[in-house]
């Protein structure tokens, strides 16, 4: 991953604010990462002890890729967004999103205001060659928000993920490239060179 070249530390868009986690951000945190419903559809484990919590929002304050995705009038933390590795592609400039959004805020499209804010960040300021995001097949809310958020449809990767409880999952795979977003010239299908 692009650790030279973060980009923005905080991402401002009409409605949020993504920003760096602090540990007074556990309130938030909370409504999300110890929900099993949401979690389980990111691939992680929901936090249960205070001590899981508090050791999960201290990875997350500590990580510079990710941010917390908070409501611009009140400040609420609202969920989670980071940039992380693209393991499909190799030696090639990519980044891929991860997120994770509290039950309570859902069906509202702050999640896909969210990304496309990560992903505008991510070629206008990181430089990135290829933006790429995927769901485990049957997350039709996330299906939802990358589409509407401009991703390609790629394919579905058999066995492409192992959760940390060890149940495997098809991943369905998305991406934008440069040349794409450069020309504004996104659409549901890429033609394969």
């Amino acid at each position: 991953m692009r650790g030279d070249t973060l980009g923005k530390a905080e991402i401002i868009t009409p409605r949020l604010r993504l920003r760096r986690f602090s540990m007074q951000d556990m309130s938030g945190f909370l409504l999300f990462a110890a929900d099993a419903d949401t979690m389980l559809r990111a691939g992680s484990k929901p936090v249960s002890t205070p001590a899981e919590a508090e050791n999960e929002l201290r990875r997350a304050a500590d990580d510079p890729y990710a941010f917390a995705i908070t409501l611009r009038e009140t400040g609420e933390v609202m969920g989670k967004i980071k940039y992380q590795r693209d393991y499909c592609r190799y030696n090639t400039d990519s980044i891929s999103i991860g997120y994770e959004l509290s039950r309570r805020y859902r069906h509202n499209g702050y999640m896909t205001e969210a990304l496309r804010a990560m992903v505008q960040n991510a070629f206008e300021v990181m430089n990135v060659e290829v933006v790429a995001i995927s769901h485990f097949v049957g997350n039709e809310p996330s299906r939802k928000v990358i589409e509407r958020a401009g991703f390609i449809f790629e394919g579905v990767m058999p066995c492409g993920f192992k959760r940390f409880d060890g149940e495997i999952f098809d991943n369905v795979c998305y991406s934008i490239l440069r040349s794409e977003y450069d020309t504004g010239l996104i659409s549901s299908v890429r033609r394969m060179r």
